[in-house]
């Protein structure tokens, strides 16, 4: 996440301006706080954290429990074409059949998104050659650069929305202000970009890291039944990993830094001056980039500017999380260094057992589920 300015964690006072004096230091004038709070808010500061983590779980909970069942629904939907295939996979569970990505249901999926390209081209017109570029470079795409244009087309369409009148106050729902006592704005934050700058790198870093995720997600040895796609769990990580930083960047900020300058002798006034709102993908980009590391150790990856001098992934991850864990120590203010250290945190955790857990309660799904696809097949043929 991008934090645009802070002035400092610590600032000290200073004497205000004279009466009459429309001069405003550039921390309080901040065209994004302006945009996001609509002024200093002398308001008292609220220090509770309950409706931030309710939200937050409510969030997290109904992400991956709906990735879970339209993984298992979409895999038993395809699955039902085959009886064999399907009779054989109502024993996964007792290892009968091979966990993970099946080739023959990915290669469904692969046809439909044909079909409906194919579809789209003739309803546009078959001779429009723009048509025919796009359809088939969309076709090629893999589904997880498919996913990540959905993703990246979020972004592009809440960076238009920042562009709308201020009087409309769009902002105050874009980006998370720690102060400000809301939490809606810690899942709406993240597909928030109020620069073409911060929109462009985040949207290239989820694009490159996406495949290798999804390859993480797919083949990982912890599966225990099959799946048609890897598209849910990968938006429920995203979401997750979302949350979860945002959440982390709200208690830094609205505990421990506002807490210290109200120690200090700031006013609530300064203090809300001080601290502004946070918003961007990083925090779930950082969650993609950790679970890379941690399932191909032996990738490298290279530096935009310097392509030509591939670095281990496992270093550039270190180095990414050790620049961060400065940062916040030292109260650094360009970037969200709280939101940096809570995604790629959540990566991690999503390696050592998250995977495994969406996986269980896949399996506690699977029964339940197959038995009513079962039955609705049973009385479309009667």
């Amino acid at each position: 996440m991008l934090r645009p300015s802070i002035r400092r964690c610590f600032p000290r006072r200073g004497p205000g301006p004279a009466p009459g004096d429309k001069t405003r230091p550039a921390w309080i004038a901040s065209p994004l706080r302006r945009a996001a709070t609509g002024g200093v808010n002398p308001q008292p500061i609220p220090f509770r954290l309950t409706p931030q983590v309710a939200f937050a779980t409510a969030t997290i909970a109904l992400s991956v429990g709906g990735a879970a069942w339209y993984t298992n629904q979409d895999t038993l939907e395809r699955s039902t074409s085959s009886s064999s295939l399907f009779s054989s996979w109502s024993r996964s569970l007792s290892g009968a059949s091979t966990p993970g990505l099946q080739p023959s249901l990915v290669r469904q999926r692969w046809e439909e998104t044909y079909a409906r390209a194919a579809a789209w081209v003739k309803a546009v017109g078959s001779d429009n050659r723009l048509a025919i570029i796009l359809a088939e470079n969309w076709v090629e795409l893999s589904e997880a650069k498919r996913t990540c244009a959905g993703l990246i087309a979020s972004f592009v369409g809440v960076w238009i929305a920042w562009r709308l009148p201020a009087r409309m106050r769009v902002g105050e729902w874009l980006a998370h202000q720690p102060l400000s006592g809301r939490a809606v704005t810690l899942l709406t934050s993240t597909f928030s970009h109020r620069t073409i700058t911060h929109l462009g790198f985040n949207s290239i870093a989820l694009f490159s890291f996406s495949t290798a995720a999804f390859s993480a997600l797919s083949h990982a040895n912890s599966g225990l039944l099959p799946r048609s796609t890897s598209r849910y769990e990968f938006l429920a990580l995203f979401a997750t990993a979302g949350v979860v930083s945002a959440l982390a960047s709200h208690v830094w900020f609205s505990r421990v830094i506002a807490g210290g300058l109200l120690k200090r002798g700031l006013t609530t006034r300064e203090v809300r001056g001080a601290i502004l709102p946070s918003l961007g993908a990083s925090g779930a980009v950082y969650a993609l980039v950790t679970l890379t590391a941690l399932s191909f150790p032996s990738t490298s990856v290279s530096l935009i500017f310097l392509p030509f001098f591939p670095i281990p992934i496992g270093v550039a991850a270190s180095a990414l999380v050790a620049v961060d864990i400065v940062g916040l120590l030292r109260g650094w203010r360009m970037f969200d260094h709280a939101a940096h250290l809570a995604g790629a945190a959540m990566g991690a955790a999503w390696f050592a057992g998250g995977h495994a857990l969406f996986e269980r309660l896949r399996a506690a799904m699977w029964d339940g589920q197959k038995r009513r696809l079962v039955e609705q097949r049973r009385l479309s043929r009667s």
